[in-house]
């Protein structure tokens, strides 16, 4: 299965090569979207798509128009108005200049407006959406897709991208994946992957025991984890698109975490002999060189995207701290002063801030901080939060958070800390976000 996207407008970059869905999506509605807080809101109509044929139940564009809507008010930049208060019928309008009235939708407030037609035949959906703005009757982008009618959903949230591009100015972060551990399926902990939104969720582990710390590469289809399954904790890397798993497995000890470079490289930590270092090995587990010689204690990697750079934890200084170094090898320097224990760092896409957790009288909270150490803040403030990921725009952040009792995975701006949403409900505890690149690069 194929989704092919074709720029209408030159407004929009146009879609990544082409790609088969993932499979093994669990049953079940998406989860209700309970917006915490949210930036400046756009008043946007969504009106449904007009059938060319094939579509005369309107089911393609219900699961488009639901998906689209869901994804901007997660975004937090839009005010999605209610189709209640639409004037025009779609399907006896037209979707593109001149075949409908402006007027219609400048009466109800919207400031931007999707149209759109949907055609089904022989099998195959495509599938044109257009972005107006009201007020200046203007097109401003639109985009085609084809593929098969289980991927209507996808090109809702590559579309969805593209409008807070069109928008903001900044690609969305909605053509993208999170794996995350959860206890959802029992008292073990699993490892699943879902949209950001939370459809389409898998699980990628199965087995009764303790799961954790899953990395995507940049490509978004292999996939990194530490596990307890032989009793022993070891490394495992999977191969998402084709269900093949390898153990990383090399003779430096016990493994207890470790995260995958843009290519595919792993760098682990590993225990031998009362201390802990980290090691470049290759996609079988082969030691390519020590990232780490020493005495202390130093997990938690994470790589910058252009892949130059590492950031770790070490307690060297006598505290766990954040460090700073170059992967092709040098020193690590110190970049955390503040707090007593520093750890779980994650590079920002730019790989100009880091994100990490900080404790302090036993309360958990994310901070950010420059590179150069300066600009130091605090983004959380209740309950214990932890492990945070960027999104690949750099607009937002996913955590593990107790704020609510039971620990769930939240939404928020890195700019400032503002939480918009909990992005998993209920049926169990979930943590340790990874969120993957943009699947359609």
């Amino acid at each position: 299965m194929k989704i092919h996207a074709v720029v209408v407008m030159a407004l929009l970059i146009g879609a990544g090569p082409n790609r088969a869905l993932a499979q093994g999506n669990l049953p079940g509605k998406l989860p209700p979207i309970q917006i915490v807080g949210a930036g400046q809101l756009y008043p946007i109509a969504v009106s449904g798509l007009k059938d060319l044929g094939g579509d005369g139940g309107h089911s393609v564009s219900r699961v488009f128009d639901t998906t689209l809507t869901r994804d901007l008010k997660l975004s937090s930049f839009f005010r999605v108005i209610d189709s209640q208060a639409y004037i025009e019928d779609p399907q006896t309008s037209g979707y593109d200049i001149g075949q409908f009235n402006f007027g219609d939708w400048r009466s109800i407030n919207a400031e931007f407006l999707v149209k759109g037609s949907v055609t089904r035949q022989a099998g195959k959906i495509t599938l044109e959406a257009l972005l107006f703005d009201v007020g200046e009757q203007r097109r401003m982008m639109g985009k085609r897709f084809t593929g098969e009618p289980s991927e209507v959903s996808e090109m809702a949230r590559r579309f969805a991208d593209a409008v807070l591009e069109a928008v903001t100015g900044k690609r969305g972060p909605f053509d993208t994946k999170l794996a995350f551990v959860s206890t959802r399926g029992g008292r073990f902990k699993e490892i699943y992957t879902s949209w950001l939104d939370g459809g389409m969720l898998y699980r990628v582990t199965d087995n009764p025991t303790i799961n954790l710390f899953p990395s995507f590469d940049k490509t978004g289809h292999h996939l990194l984890y530490l596990s307890y399954k032989t009793l022993s904790p070891e490394l495992y890397l999977v191969d998402l698109t084709h269900g093949v798993e390898t153990r990383i497995a090399p003779p430096l000890g016990m493994a207890v975490g470790g995260t995958l470079t843009p290519d595919g490289q792993v760098v682990g930590a590993f225990a031998r002999a009362g201390h802990t270092n980290l090691y470049l090995l290759d996609e079988s587990g082969n030691q390519i060189r020590a990232l780490t010689d020493n005495s202390a204690i130093n997990v938690s990697p994470s790589i910058c995207r252009d892949g130059s750079q590492l950031a770790f934890t070490s307690d060297r200084s006598g505290t766990p701290q954040i460090y700073l170094m170059k992967v092709a090898g040098a020193g690590a320097q110190r970049l955390t002063y503040q707090g007593d224990y520093n750890t779980a760092p994650a590079f920002s896409p730019d790989c100009k801030k880091i994100a990490y957790e900080s404790r302090a009288g036993g309360i958990i909270n994310i901070f950010v901080i420059n590179l150069d150490g300066s600009g130091g803040h605090r983004l959380t403030e209740e309950g214990s939060n932890e492990w945070p990921s960027w999104s690949p725009d750099g607009r937002y952040l996913a955590f593990s958070s107790t704020r609510e009792g039971e620990s769930r995975i939240y939404l928020m701006f890195a700019a400032d800390g503002h939480v918009i949403a909990p992005l998993t409900e209920g049926e169990g505890n979930a943590s340790n976000p990874s969120w993957s690149w943009w699947l359609g690069s």
